[in-house]
Parts: structure tokens; C-alpha cells; sequence
């Protein structure tokens, strides 16, 4: 079972809300598990004036207190009879380097918690209880990518700072206790199955990534196209704007008249700077096809019939909320071909134990 987990955020990013706090254990787990969490790529407009798609936020639900999680059945303290704790002192290596079950079962732990909290968990339920070994699975698979990323960060340079660890531990911790949903920072990290030991440990591994993601995450410019387009739901209507163009026509007034975009007919179909990522498939290889001044034929996409109008091209930097994905996305690729190459030796199987 793949749990749909949040998706890795910058430090600013991580800090802005409670429930980021809450599952800081859990932020690494959809960027290094491929299996079960692509890191999200730059999908396409619903329309070609819409901005890009933005990282996803977890569904806001209210964290549950102690009392709470105590009085729901099957929660983290049934999962923890049930789970398969390996009785051997190493469960993987890792390139030469040994992880020890002392470890895995640290994140197991973590893990337990998040999970349960956010998804409300009944652990007691024999289709729930029946997932434990493909999560077990998937936590030592997380065990050993926090690995990799310590290696692959020691051959880049790229150090944890204590000083930069200590400020994000103080940054969450006057969060947790300015929010008032717990008792006392004991209690967060009791509810959390933290210690203060494991939650800088945590940091750091996230600070780690945020170093390889800068380092790996790709450039921050990329071409773009500054267009304009018309949008008509018929070719035959197209073709009607496309003979009055060729007449000589004025494009900013056809499409005023003619587009059933309403975000850009009134700026004569005017979309602005946009890059590669961004706009449906044909819209987009249509645009970047074209030469500043062109104006293509008509290009069908699912939203009707476009026709569209190059003004510039140029190298520009991107905007925030795309190069986060753009990065994210490069950097998935670059840790997956890390993995393709690590020697990596599981010694322990918890679906085989089952």
C-alpha cells in the first residue's frame, strides 16, 4: 500500500503550519520512495491561462490529542505488538555501510505515529492490520535512502550545520507551543513518538536534501514564451478567425470577439511569460515551435480549438512555485539513478516473514 503522504517542502515551506510539524518524521518518505510517491511533475494547465499547479497541501484535519488517540481503537500502541521487529543487530547495507535494526526501528516507530494520526488508523481492522508488512517494507526501503542521502551528501561537501539545526528545532518548538494543540512540548513529542534526539536528527536529514536539491535540482531559468491565443470551441470557427487574420484583422479584437477564454479574451488573449510545463502538451509544443511574430494554424487540444500568437521568446528565471517542482522533479530523477547505482543489500524481508 502506498500512503499519500505530503510531499517534500523548503525549510520555509515546512515551517508554515502545524500539521507540517507534525509529520516532519514523514517528509522525506514520498521524495525518496518512488515506488509509491512520484515527486509531482509540472502537469498541464486545465486551461492555458491557468498558473501551474502547486505542491499539495495534506487535507487540514485537526491533529488529535492524547485522550483522542487513547480512546480510538487499534491505534499506535496495537500497531506496535503487531509489528515484526528483526531480532539481528544489522537489517541493511548500503554501499559497505551497515544499518542497524536500532535505527529502522526508530522510523518504524515514527512512522507508526504519523500514519496513524493523520489517517486515522484502526490498526485493529484485519484489511489495515494485513498492510503492516508492506509498510514495514517501506519504511526499511526509507531507512536506506536517508542513508544513500548521508553518503551522497558527504561526497558533495554538503555538511549539516549545528547551528542551522538548532534554529529549526527552536523554530518548531515555539511553533508547537504557540499552537496550543498540546499540553506542553513533552507532550508533542510523546504524541509523536519523537525525542528531542530524533527530531535534530530528523532536521538535519532534511536539511541534507534541501543542500542536494539545490545542488541537483536543476537550473533556476529555463526558456519561455510570452503568447497570446484564441480559444473557440469549433474548427469551422476557427478557420473563420483565422481567414479574418489573414485579412489583416487586428488579433487583440478577434480574440476579444471570438475566445471563450475568459481570463485573457479582455487582454486581447494575452497569457502572459510562460515556460515548458505549463500549458497542455499541444498548446505548448505548438508555442515553443513558433518563432516570435508567428501565428500558428489551429491547434485542438481538449479545450477546444486554439490559435496562437508568439510575441517573444527568452530565457527567464521561474517563477517560485514552478522551479519547486521543476527541482523536485530533477531531483527525483538524479536520486533515482543514484539508487540504480548504489549497492544496496536487504537483510530482512517483512512480506516473506509474513
Amino acid at each position: 500500500m502506498c500512503y499519500n503522504l505530503p510531499t517534500y517542502q523548503t525549510g520555509t515551506e515546512r515551517t508554515k503550519t502545524l500539521k507540517r510539524i507534525l509529520i516532519v518524521g514523514m517528509l522525506l518518505l514520498t521524495v525518496v520512495l518512488a515506488a509509491c510517491s512520484q515527486a509531482p511533475t509540472p502537469t498541464a494547465s486545465p486551461t492555458p491561462t491557468a498558473p501551474p499547479p502547486t505542491p499539495t497541501e495534506p487535507p487540514e484535519t485537526a491533529p488529535t490529542s492524547a485522550a483522542e488517540t487513547a480512546a480510538e481503537p487499534g491505534g499506535v500502541e496495537v500497531a506496535l505488538t503487531l509489528v515484526d521487529i528483526p531480532e539481528q543487530e544489522v537489517i541493511a547495507v548500503v554501499n559497505g555501510e551497515e544499518i542497524s535494526t536500532v535505527d529502522y526501528q526508530e522510523d518504524l516507530v515514527q512512522t507508526l505515529y504519523a500514519v496513524t494520526s493523520q489517517y486515522m488508523v484502526d490498526w485493529n481492522a484485519p484489511e489495515t492490520k494485513s498492510l503492516l508488512p508492506a509498510l514495514q517494507q517501506q519504511v526499511l526501503d526509507q531507512v536506506i535512502v536517508r542513508g544513500l542521502l548521508r553518503q551522497l551528501a558527504g561526497q558533495e561537501d554538503i555538511t549539516t550545520d549545528s547551528e542551522a539545526i538548532e534554529a529549526e528545532f527552536s523554530n518548531l518548538q515555539t511553533q508547537v507551543q504557540e499552537s496550543e494543540v498540546f499540553a506542553d512540548w513533552d507532550g508533542f513529542l510523546t504524541e509523536n513518538g519523537l525525542t528531542e534526539e530524533s527530531l535534530r536528527r530528523m532536521i538535519a536529514d532534511n536539511l541534507i536534501v534541501e543542500g542536494l536539491m539545490e545542488l541537483r535540482g536543476g537550473p533556476t531559468t529555463a526558456e519561455h514564451v510570452q503568447a497570446s491565443h484564441i480559444l473557440v470551441e469549433t474548427e469551422e470557427t476557427g478557420q473563420e478567425v483565422l481567414d479574418k487574420l489573414a485579412e489583416g484583422e487586428d488579433f487583440s479584437d478577434l480574440a476579444a470577439e471570438y475566445s471563450t477564454d475568459p481570463g485573457s479574451k479582455d487582454q486581447g488573449g494575452d497569457l502572459g511569460w510562460f515556460p515548458r510545463g505549463s500549458m497542455v502538451p499541444e498548446f505548448e509544443e505548438a508555442a515553443f515551435s513558433l518563432e516570435p511574430g508567428e501565428t500558428s494554424e489551429l491547434v485542438q487540444s481538449d479545450y477546444g480549438y486554439h490559435i496562437i500568437q508568439v510575441n517573444a521568446k527568452e530565457e527567464r528565471e521561474l517563477a517560485p512555485d514552478l522551479y519547486a517542482q521543476m527541482q523536485q522533479q530533477e531531483f527525483q530523477t538524479w536520486l533515482e539513478a543514484q539508487q540504480a547505482e548504489a549497492s544496496v543489500e536487504r537483510l530482512y524481508d517483512f512480506q516473506a516473514s509474513e
